[in-house]
Formats: C-alpha cells, structure tokens, sequence
C-alpha cells in the first residue's frame, strides 16, 4: 500500500506540473478573483485527476470504453467550453475578491474545472499512461489501495498548485490592474485557441 500511496503522489505531480489551458484557466482566477476563488479551481482540478486514477485503479472497463466511444464527441464538448471560458478570462477584468466570489459563490470555481476536467479525454489518457507508466497494476476489488491511490494523487496535484496559488495571491497585490488585465488577456486568448484546436482537430 505504501508504494501504491508513493506512486500515487508522483503521478498527481507530474500530471500537474504541465500548465495546459485549464492550469492557465486557474492561474487567471487567481489572478482577477483571489485567492479562494483560485484555490477551488484548482482543487476542482485535482479532484478530476484523482477520480481518473480511481477509474484507471478499479479497471472500470464500463467508463474507459465510454470515453472511448465517446471520444469524438467530448472533444468537441470540451473544446467548446475551453473557448467558453477562454472568452470569460480574455474579457475579465480585474476586480476585488469579495466582489468575484459573491457572483461566482466560490464553488463555481471548484464544480466548472473539476466538470471539465474529468469530461476531458486528455485526463484520461494522460492518468492511465502515468499508472501504466509507473506499474501501477488494476487494483480491481481492493477497495482501500485504489482509495490510497486517489487520495495520492490528489495529494500530489496539490502540492503543485496550492504553492503556486499562494504565490499568486501574494504577488496579486503587487500587479496593477493594466498588468493583470494583460495576463487575462493573454491567457484567455491561449484558451480560446487550445478550445480550436480541440474542435478541428476531433
């Protein structure tokens, strides 16, 4: 169990370090929102990937093959609301935290990554090749491993955002609105484009 915990830990860290269109998405919440509203965006993230290790634990053949079958269509889904919330960040414009959390009740921020996370085909793909990767064999029917697991990997996934969320709710105080506009800007832009290129290329 302790090697299945071990385990579990580096691939929610290395599945995290890339900062793909949703990192940026929690990034720029971060940023516009604060700091609460940033944190559950990025635990809703890594909540997502933890619950792809738990499917890919258990050997759930009854999901895998959705996602399979299903795999064109969530990537237009996807791609879609990537452009969605790429627009929402391209047009944010920065304000107080308390203002941001009244409208999005803070559990918006956790509930819309963790939703596209887990209907992400990529989650998926990425999360099965780091437990193949790593010789994590199916744990069908042990419960408690697979539970370990999940826990880990969401352990692992946090220990790289929730530093990198701290750091930007320091640093947000330091930025000017033209400068946090900007990153909006910027990041909303490259969302929007990552949300294309899921709909071209199916």
């Amino acid at each position: 169990m302790q090697a299945v915990f071990f385990k579990g830990l580096i691939i929610g860290f290395v599945i995290a370090v890339p900062i793909g269109p949703t990192g940026l998405l929690c990034i720029s919440r971060g940023l516009y929102g604060g700091s609460g509203y940033g944190l559950l965006s990025w635990l809703g993230v890594a909540t997502g990937d933890a619950l792809a290790g738990g499917v890919t634990a258990l050997g759930l053949k009854l999901v895998s093959d959705f996602f399979i079958d299903q795999y064109a269509w969530l990537h237009i889904f996807v791609g879609l609301l990537f452009c969605y919330f790429g627009i929402r960040v391209f047009i944010a414009s920065p304000a107080k935290p308390v203002a941001i959390a009244r409208e999005s009740k803070l559990l918006g921020g956790y509930t819309s990554t963790l939703f596209l996370t887990v209907t992400n085909p990529a989650t998926f793909a990425g999360v099965f090749g780091m437990c193949a990767g790593w010789g994590v064999k199916i744990l069908k029917d042990e419960y408690l491993s697979a539970t370990l697991l999940v826990l880990a990997i969401f352990l692992g996934t946090a220990a790289w955002w929730l530093p990198i969320g701290a750091t930007l709710s320091f640093c947000r105080n330091g930025l000017s609105q033209s400068v946090i506009s900007t990153i909006n800007i910027v990041s909303g832009a490259l969302i929007v484009a990552v949300g294309v290129g899921f709909l071209i290329w199916v």
